[in-house]
């Protein structure tokens, strides 16, 4: 579990991180190691936010900077981590924040952080499992049923999302497949120059798939009665 410390308070981040390796050292043999990264202003925080499970975040001696730059930083980035905010100065319980933020009173109590990595393991565990796109542009994580289908264009692959976005990735459609399909059971093995979500099938006819988007796929016999076994599978 990736956790990350946001506090502009140089004595309260040190503490927080000689917590947190305590933490870290009671669950190795059983939820596993913390890794944890301790920063002192927003900007490095939010550099690579989406590699973190939950977040501890204190600002309250840095001008023109609050909990609330962070937390709307984070949602920008496509994060929907906890927050746990720490409240010493400022008691941030009495503002208002998004459904994933949460609180602990300074000084902390080993006690109730431990009910906080809990409480964000869960929250890590019953939330979807997110897919890496990465190109020249830069990179963004979406759930399976954001994803309508691949084709391959030239040397690269187009993903088109259910939004109207598209990324290109430099890969093969083969080596794009073996990656989803380990845990993803949703898209239908490249035949052609295709790999198709079949969450966003709209329609199949005789050799062929309608998608949601109105695109149409001409598929091989086996990739058909995939689909039609997907499709059905889904139905029950």
């Amino acid at each position: 579990m990736h956790v990350a410390i946001c506090d502009d308070n140089g004595a309260d981040r040190k503490q927080m991180e000689r917590l947190l390796k305590r933490e870290s050292d009671k669950r190795a043999a059983t939820t596993g190691v913390l890794y944890v990264d301790s920063f002192g202003n927003m900007d490095a925080l939010l550099a690579n936010a989406l590699m973190y499970d939950v977040f501890y975040v204190d600002m309250c001696m840095t001008p023109g900077v609050t909990v609330q730059d962070i937390i709307e930083g984070l949602a920008k980035k496509g994060s929907s981590a906890p927050v746990v905010l720490c409240c010493s100065k400022i008691n941030y319980r009495e503002q208002t924040f998004p459904k994933n933020v949460f609180f602990l009173d300074n000084a902390i109590k080993a006690a109730e952080l431990s009910e906080s990595i809990d409480h964000a393991l869960e929250l890590k565990e019953a939330a979807p499992s997110v897919i890496e796109l990465r190109d020249e542009t830069g990179t963004i994580y979406v759930t399976e049923d954001e994803i309508l289908y691949a084709t391959a264009k030239g040397a690269s692959i187009l993903i088109t999302l259910t939004n109207g976005r598209t990324k290109h990735l430099r890969t093969d459609l083969y080596n794009l497949y073996s990656q989803w399909a380990t845990v993803h059971d949703c898209f239908l093995p490249p035949t052609g120059h295709f790999i198709l979500n079949c969450n966003h099938i709209q329609k199949l006819g005789f050799l062929s798939a309608t998608m949601s988007d109105g695109k149409s796929f001409l598929l091989s016999r086996s990739a058909h009665a995939y689909a039609e076994a997907l499709m059905a599978d889904d139905d029950e």
